[in-house]
């Protein structure tokens, strides 16, 4: 990624994870307005084929996330060991980029059992994702934390400094 300065690199990085966010809950939303005046019917109604898709949507998704966390921490690791903070920067922005894109392709997972099912049930797994999401949310701080950064490297990401 390209950029000039440590606040443009986090401006840039934080508007395109508000803007892939912000697709799949639009998307949810939708569904579930659409799903709540009628205009919109699930498409299973049996009770078992609903409680097996509420299962399996649950597990699917608690296990792309855990992957997804546990790839992400081992490139992290050896993203650290990297010389030069514009390398570290720009392998982060991706492995970034990558959490959120998958929190976002989990959370279309779960409308699309919302819009299968009709169950209700699909609002707490689709605000759990947006927790998730919330909390690997990148930021300064988390940045030094996961690329291990000290000292000079340490100050210019969380102060957002050009030079010390």
């Amino acid at each position: 990624m390209k950029f000039s300065s440590i606040k443009e690199y986090f401006y840039k990085l934080n508007n395109i994870c508000y803007v892939i966010t912000l697709i799949p809950l639009g998307v949810f939303i939708f569904l579930y307005l659409k799903m709540q005046k009628g205009e919109i019917y699930a498409a299973i109604q049996e009770q078992q084929q609903i409680l097996t898709v509420q299962l399996a949507v649950f597990v699917l998704g608690g296990l792309i996330l855990t992957i997804v966390h546990l790839v992400v921490k081992k490139k992290l690791k050896v993203h650290s060991r990297e010389l030069g903070l514009g390398n570290k920067m720009d392998r982060y922005f991706y492995l970034s980029l990558n959490r959120i894109v998958m929190g976002a392709l989990v959370s279309i997972l779960v409308a699309g059992g919302l819009w299968l099912t009709g169950s209700e049930i699909f609002s707490v797994y689709f605000l759990g994702i947006l927790l998730w999401m919330a909390s690997q949310w990148p930021t300064p701080k988390r940045m030094c934390t996961e690329l291990l950064l000290k000292g000079d490297e340490k100050e210019m990401v969380l102060y957002k400094r050009e030079s010390l």
